[in-house]
């Protein structure tokens, strides 16, 4: 997605933020979903879910402080974010721990990828704020991609519902920033 100046009353760093800030609750529900399937049945997945829920708790902080600081509100997409992403970490999680890499990795790929066009967009606007708040979680998500990479999350039998995941969050994702 490529990012320019927006043309509503909304700035788009402004929009950037609520839009990630949303995309982090998300995250959160995803996790939500999959460790209350995984305490039951995979148990040893538990400690990374739970380290990858604590990234996104402080992703959804930071968003939610930079928001704060601009007088900001909440993005409209938030619970469409929350109640898409507890469906997909259920589902995920129902297929085993390759369905829950899957899912992992297809949403981190887009993360990544959006937020490395949203730096190239705040830094050439100049917007010093908005670009150290999306620059300082851009480490953790890639993180999450790689290690769910490692675990299984690019097994080819995912290939269709890692589509369907890449596809949902690409457009809530331009849906939020609208």
């Amino acid at each position: 997605m490529q990012y320019r100046d927006s043309t509503s009353s909304i700035d788009t760093a402004k929009k950037i933020l609520k839009v990630n800030h949303a995309g982090e609750f998300g995250a959160i529900n995803i996790y939500k979903a999959q460790l209350l399937v995984a305490t039951r049945f995979m148990p040893d997945m538990v400690p990374l879910l739970n380290d990858f829920m604590a990234d996104e708790r402080r992703h959804l902080d930071v968003f939610w402080q930079a928001i704060q600081a601009r007088q900001g509100i909440k993005c409209k997409s938030r619970w469409l974010c929350g109640a898409g992403g507890y469906f997909m970490g259920l589902v995920s999680a129902c297929l085993g721990r390759k369905g829950i890499m899957a899912c992992t990795w297809a949403v981190e790929s887009v993360v990544v990828n959006h937020l490395k066009e949203q730096l190239l967009y705040l830094k050439q606007c100049g917007d010093i704020a908005a670009f150290n708040a999306v620059s300082s979680i851009l480490e953790d998500e890639e993180n999450h991609r790689d290690i769910s990479a490692i675990h299984g999350g690019r097994n080819v039998f995912f290939k269709p519902m890692r589509l369907v995941i890449s596809t949902f969050t690409t457009l809530v994702i331009r849906f939020g920033m609208r």
